[in-house]
C-alpha cells in the first residue's frame, strides 16, 4: 500500500509558490508535518511542501498512518532504495527533535534528463509517520548539502486538525464520495478512501480509491487531443508498477474523461482489478485511481467518483452538470 502512496505523491507535479516566512516550522497544506524551509524555498500550491522555481528545487512532504513507520523502515535499505537512487553511502538513522526516530538516504538521482542531488528521509511523530523528499539540481549552487540537512533536521509534526478542513484545502472539489470513506489526505493534493474499517489496507481485504491532481503541471494540458489525453492516462496507470498489468480497456467519453480498465498483481502476486480515471482542467488533470479484488468490484462506484471531481483551476467545464 504505501509503495503505491508514495508512486502518487511523487507524481503529484510542481506547481507555483506563496511566500513563507524564513527560519520558523511551517505546516504546508495545514498538514501534521512541518519544517524551516532553506534559503529562497517558498510554500507550493499545488502539493505539502516546498519550492525554489527559479532554481528547480523542491521538498515534497508526505504524510502516513503513525503505523506505516515500522513497514517502511524495512523497506528503507541502502540495496532497495539504489534500484531508483544512485546512494552516496548507507542510509544514516537520525535523531530529531523530542526524540523522533528517522532515517535518511541520500544520492543522486536523473529525472526527464535532469540530474538531481536528492534526500529522502523518513520519521515518526506521535500521531503519524512522514516522508520528506528532496531534490536540488546537480547544477545549482544555491543549496548546499549542509542548508538541506539542517531543513530535515528541523522537521516538526503538529497535532491533525479536521480532516473535513484538509479537504476543503485540496485543489479540486469532490461532489460524491459513492459511500467511500475518506483516510487521510495527500501531500496536499489527493486524498485516499475505502470501504471497511481499517485505515492500514495491506492485504487487499478492502478497496483503495486514490485521487490525485496535477494542477499546474502543463498550461497546454487543456489543449491535449484526445489521443495525447490516452497516451498521458495510459502511462500514468502503468506507472503503478503492478506487475502482469494489462488494459481491458479505454475510452474517451462525452466530457473528455479517460476511463482506463485493466489488471495486474500486487507485491504479493494477488489478482487485483485497476480502474482509472482522468479529467482535464485548463492547466492540469486529476485522477481517480480504484485497485479492488474482482469480488469487491467497484468499478461503477469508481466512475461515480471520478465523475464527480473538479479542479478548482477556474475551469469549469472538467464538472458534470
Amino acid at each position: 500500500m504505501y509503495r503505491f502512496l508514495t508512486f502518487v505523491a511523487a507524481c503529484l507535479l510542481l506547481g507555483l509558490s506563496a511566500p513563507a516566512p524564513a527560519s520558523e516550522v511551517i505546516f504546508p497544506a495545514g498538514g501534521t508535518v512541518g519544517l524551516e524551509p532553506p534559503g529562497a524555498m517558498t510554500k507550493a500550491d499545488a502539493f505539502a511542501g516546498f519550492q525554489d522555481s527559479a532554481e528547480g528545487a523542491s521538498i515534497l512532504m508526505v504524510e502516513f498512518p503513525v503505523e506505516a513507520y515500522a513497514e517502511m523502515t524495512a523497506l528503507f535499505e541502502s540495496e532497495k532504495l539504489a534500484a531508483v537512487v544512485t546512494m552516496n553511502g548507507p542510509v544514516q538513522p537520525l535523531k530529531l527533535a523530542g526524540d523522533m526516530d528517522a532515517l535518511l538516504a541520500a544520492g543522486s538521482q536523473t529525472q526527464q534528463g535532469v540530474d538531481y542531488r536528492k534526500w529522502v528521509m523518513i520519521a515518526q511523530g506521535a500521531e503519524a509517520t512522514a516522508m520528506v523528499t528532496v531534490q536540488i539540481p546537480s547544477t545549482s549552487e544555491v543549496y548546499t548539502d549542509e542548508q538541506v540537512l539542517a531543513a530535515l533536521q528541523s522537521v516538526r509534526f503538529q497535532p491533525r486538525g479536521s480532516l473535513e478542513d484538509e479537504i476543503a484545502e485540496l485543489p479540486f472539489t469532490l461532489a460524491d464520495r459513492a459511500n467511500f470513506r475518506v483516510i487521510r489526505t495527500l501531500a496536499g493534493s489527493g486524498l485516499l478512501m475505502t470501504d471497511g474499517p481499517k485505515d492500514v489496507v495491506t492485504d487487499a481485504s478492502q478497496p483503495l480509491v486514490i485521487v490525485a491532481s496535477s494542477l499546474g503541471s502543463s498550461p497546454m494540458v487543456g489543449a491535449l487531443d484526445e489521443e495525447q489525453r490516452m497516451k498521458l492516462a495510459l502511462n500514468a496507470l502503468q506507472g503503478l508498477n503492478y506487475k502482469k498489468f494489462r488494459a481491458d480497456s479505454t475510452d474517451v467519453n462525452a466530457n473528455g474523461d479517460v476511463v482506463i480498465a485493466g489488471a495486474g498483481e500486487d507485491t504479493e502476486g494477488r489478482p487485483m482489478m485497476l480502474r482509472q480515471i482522468m479529467r482535464f482542467g485548463t492547466s492540469g488533470h486529476v485522477r481517480t485511481v480504484c485497485i479492488f479484488t474482482a469480488e469487491q468490484d467497484i468499478a461503477d462506484r469508481c466512475d461515480q467518483v471520478g465523475k464527480a471531481v473538479s479542479l478548482k483551476d477556474g475551469d469549469a467545464s472538467n464538472a458534470d452538470k
